[in-house]
């Protein structure tokens, strides 16, 4: 399996507008039009390597599962990063997008999943960004750890 990067935003606009204002905030160039699982792909150029990247936007299609809890539940728009010719760098570049992303849409709830395995930061409105210890699930057995960064289905920011 390779490895995967992706930011996750509370943001209920159509998935359209919403990865178009990602793609401008991160300076990517696209296609203009989603494929068939509704994810828009773009192509932007990596900062923690000399080389170009992959950022597809979509709708969170992990999906919430009834009576399974995870940090994602919330986010209904999934940006994965990919940086293929340097995967080694991917989590690196996936963090320095996240850290834009957030920086351009202070509004914005947004996660940091790497390998929707573990989660490596969340940021709420009117907060700094949380940055977690390695190995942190997203699931409800760290729930304790996480509740307090985490949008929940059902509340507001």
């Amino acid at each position: 399996m390779s490895d995967s990067d992706e930011i996750f935003l509370a943001i209920e606009d159509e998935v359209g507008g919403v990865a178009a204002r990602v793609a401008e905030v991160l300076g990517a160039r696209g296609n203009g039009a989603a494929d068939e699982t509704g994810e828009w792909g773009f192509v932007g150029q990596a900062k923690a390597v000399d080389a170009p990247y992959g950022l597809f936007v979509g709708p969170n299609y992990l999906g919430s599962e009834e009576g399974v809890l995870q940090a994602m539940d919330a986010y209904p728009v999934m940006v994965d990063v990919q940086l293929r010719t340097h995967k080694a760098l991917q989590a690196e570049e996936a963090r320095l997008a996240f850290e834009v992303i957030v920086g351009a849409m202070p509004e914005v709830p947004a996660l940091l999943v790497h390998n929707v395995e573990w989660l490596v930061a969340a940021y709420l409105p009117g907060r700094p960004v949380k940055y977690f210890e390695p190995r942190l699930t997203p699931d409800a057995e760290d729930v304790d750890t996480w509740g307090p960064w985490v949008l929940r289905k059902g509340t507001d920011v």
